[in-house]
């Protein structure tokens, strides 16, 4: 593959008080950046197509039977059906993201999508249920490899005295698809028609070749390959399968992820705030319904605009974070984060007024934020490139488990206790990750992210070790196969 390029960045002095002595970064400065412009851009698009295929889908499966239980079972099945890869495949993805091309991985990920989104169209047609779940399930997979080569990617792009506002602006892309994706959804929905919903999944279709188009322009700069020689490509002695590499390279990964205190500390933090969070997302609807009454439309109308002001908040605190906080050490972003997210949650059952919910979602949006974004960022800092997608992987799949065992036991759970209770239980879950952030993350900032050499790949024998100090717990062993 050949490596493109516009720029080479500058080496800069690091001041001897360990501070970053750059200007903080901000959106202006990212948006700059020709390749990283080009991949924001593209994924706008994109992520605000899935979100409207993603309605669009939920309609056309409520609409294959008159049957309230199995309208309900096939809306599960399809979120499922989502879900399983993200949990499955995740590590064994990311071994492949580290192998590949990352501009390339993300290219063919989106062609290929281009053509399942139009695979839809004769699904919905033909009523074919266990076709638009395994739609939906290979297109979930893809988006398993993509992900991480964006997250890995991201690094080569910008220079690291920028990647939180990188990673803030990134992040952009999601709220944008909460905000538009609905409105887009509803106008053409009803623009077509009833039995015309399958003209959802052609505009998902052109948003994934538009997102490749874009990210082919994306030129990485002199220094920064796209690409990123993977332990299995370097000659070793003695015979050893494709299957023992690929194991090998997964077991880099893995114990990167629990043997690294910091990414094991985030594993743990994200199990636990999941476990909460996840059965709040699903118990939304019935939470509305059982504290106000409301049913039909006015549920559909009033269950929207508490996502839109969760995303409106969300937004405000990216920007923030973006361009005002960029020089802030992660791990601070991310234990305010979590505890000023457990005070609205504590208290949403004891709200009986419609506009104060909605005023605390808006609230929760601005506190959920910055989490994704300061560990990105965090992760960038302590792992090396050539495990990013592994890692990232790994982490992932750590946070689906939480969150689709929490997802599966919200029923029972509500049931049992109340939706109130559960909510008040997944405030508490938050402010037990915050803590634990707090005692076990390290206050690293990007002035501390080592300096890579590219042209020396890691081998099996010798996986790179970071010298940060305080990242690595000094008992721990290296992480190697």
């Amino acid at each position: 593959m050949e490596q493109d390029q516009d720029t080479q960045y500058p080496e800069k002095p690091k001041p001897e008080n360990g501070q970053s002595s750059a200007p903080k970064a901000n959106f202006l400065t990212i948006l700059r950046n020709a390749g990283f412009r080009n991949l924001w851009l593209g994924q706008v698009v994109s992520q605000v197509g899935d979100y409207f295929a993603f309605l669009a889908t939920v309609v056309v499966v409520t609409g294959f039977s008159s049957d309230d239980q199995a309208t309900t079972l096939a809306v599960a099945g399809m979120l499922i059906a989502n879900s399983l890869p993200r949990l499955l495949f995740g590590m064994l993805a990311g071994v492949f993201v580290d192998r590949w091309d990352r501009r390339t991985t993300m290219i063919v990920s989106d062609l290929v999508r281009v053509v399942l989104a139009l695979g839809f169209i004769p699904a919905f047609l033909s009523r074919n249920l266990f076709a638009m779940y395994a739609l939906g399930f290979a297109m979930s997979t893809l988006g398993t490899l993509f992900l991480p080569a964006k997250g890995a990617l991201i690094p080569k792009l910008v220079p690291k005295d920028q990647l939180l506002s990188a990673n803030s602006l990134s992040q952009t892309s999601q709220m944008l698809s909460i905000l538009l994706g609905p409105a887009l959804a509803g106008f053409t929905l009803k623009l077509v028609g009833p039995g015309n919903e399958w003209a959802a999944f052609v505009v998902d279709s052109a948003t994934f070749l538009i997102s490749a188009l874009a990210i082919r322009l994306i030129r990485v700069p002199i220094g920064q390959p796209g690409k990123v020689q993977a332990a299995a490509e370097v000659p070793t002695s003695g015979s050893r399968s494709k299957a023992g590499q690929v194991w090998g390279e997964m077991l880099v990964g893995v114990k990167m992820l629990f043997l690294n205190r910091t990414m094991a500390t985030l594993a743990a933090v994200f199990g636990i705030t999941m476990l909460g969070v996840g059965a709040v997302n699903v118990l939304w609807a019935v939470f509305l319904k059982i504290q106000f009454g409301y049913e039909g439309p006015e549920l559909a109308w009033r269950f929207s605009l508490l996502d839109i002001v969760f995303a409106v908040g969300m937004m405000a605190s990216t920007i923030a974070a973006g361009n005002l906080l960029s020089n802030l050490a992660p791990k601070w972003f991310i234990v305010i984060s979590l505890v000023g997210v457990s005070f609205p949650l504590l208290i949403f059952g004891m709200l009986h007024d419609y506009w104060l919910v909605a005023a605390a979602s808006a609230v929760m949006g601005i506190f959920v934020a910055p989490i994704n974004t300061a560990a990105m960022t965090l992760m960038q800092i302590v792992v090396p490139n050539e495990q990013l997608g592994r890692v990232g992987g790994g982490l992932g799949t750590v946070i689906e488990t939480a969150t689709v065992t929490s997802m599966s036991l919200a029923g029972v759970l509500g049931a049992a206790v109340g939706v109130p209770i559960v909510f008040a239980g997944a405030g508490v879950m938050c402010m037990l990750g915050g803590l634990l952030a707090l005692w076990r993350l390290p206050a690293v900032t990007l002035a501390d992210k080592p300096e890579e050499a590219p042209e020396e790949a890691p081998t099996e024998q010798q996986a790179p070790a970071m010298h940060i100090e305080g990242i690595l717990d000094p008992e721990l062993p290296m992480v190697e196969v």
